[in-house]
């Protein structure tokens, strides 16, 4: 995982800084990369997360079903869990794309 985590964020600043370079012209700016750079983000965003939040998922679940409670506990514990990380996951998601595409004019 740390190796995968390695060449995803590299080549997502490779991406980012590729691709800042086609903004910084003040002639004329194509609006077609302006879609190119937002589905980028959001294909990185996945990229970065969702292996890890996965790996998460399996921690979480091996831990949770070695603890001495009741199995509807132990269901309940994963649901709120997963539930959790989706909300995070989802409210992450927003928070990437506004820090690297909402601020730009």
């Amino acid at each position: 995982m740390f190796f995968y985590g390695l060449a995803v964020q590299l080549s997502f600043l490779a991406f980012f800084f590729g691709m800042s370079r086609y903004f910084r012209t003040s002639d004329s700016v194509n609006r077609d990369y302006f879609d190119v750079f937002g589905n980028g983000l959001a294909i990185f965003y996945l990229l970065m997360v969702v292996p890890f939040v996965v790996a998460l998922w399996v921690q979480v679940y091996k831990g949770v079903w070695r603890l001495d409670i009741g199995k509807i506990s132990k269901i309940i514990m994963m649901v709120l869990f997963v539930l959790m990380t989706l909300v995070v996951g989802f409210f992450g998601f927003y928070a990437h794309i506004l820090f690297y595409y909402g601020f730009a004019p």
